[in-house]
């Protein structure tokens, strides 16, 4: 079962490997079953993760006189969306 204080990279590394078990039929239903259950938390754990670092990455936008600015990426998005 994933755990809270998992890193990103472990969730995502167990959730590739759950999907490999799953497609390549390595395990009865039952057991399909309780990976994909594990699959769905372990991927809300990551898409929290994201989310916590969202705020945080930076673009740089190019303004009109050819001077980049840094900016933050939420406003970046809805800038350019």
């Amino acid at each position: 079962m994933p755990k809270k204080d998992q890193k990103f990279e472990q969730a995502l590394s167990r959730l590739s490997d759950i999907v490999e078990t799953i497609e390549g039929g390595e395990t009865t239903l039952d057991g399909a079953i309780k990976l994909y259950k594990e699959g769905l938390t372990l991927a809300q754990n990551c898409g929290e993760i994201l989310g916590k670092y969202e705020s945080e990455v930076l673009l740089l936008q190019k303004q009109a006189d050819e001077v980049f600015t840094l900016i933050p990426f939420d406003q970046g998005v809805s800038a350019y969306g």
